[in-house]
């Protein structure tokens, strides 16, 4: 796979996984806070944007690593595959 294209699909899903965690976290935080204030208001919506910013960072470190090791495998299955002869496969 061209490496303009493996660019492409870890920014998609970097942008599905950082969008979908940051919401998860946002409505824990505010299902689960009790908001009598302004003040409060403006806490619990920073807290969720700083939390949800790590977590969302996380997110795509791991994703990132995941598809690595999917292409890496890919890779090798390619090369084994390449590598190949039709005199090497076994018949039954």
């Amino acid at each position: 796979m061209a490496s303009n294209q493996i660019a492409l699909v870890k920014l998609a899903v970097n942008v599905v996984a950082s969008a979908s965690v940051w919401k998860v976290v946002n409505d824990v935080i505010r299902n689960n806070v009790a908001i009598e204030t302004t003040a409060d208001a403006v806490k619990v919506w920073t807290g969720s944007l700083v939390i949800g910013s790590m977590v969302a960072d996380q997110a795509q470190k791991h994703v990132n690593y995941q598809l690595d090791r999917g292409l890496v495998w890919l890779e090798n299955r390619k090369d084994e595959n390449r590598g190949a002869d039709v005199s090497d496969v076994p018949v039954n």
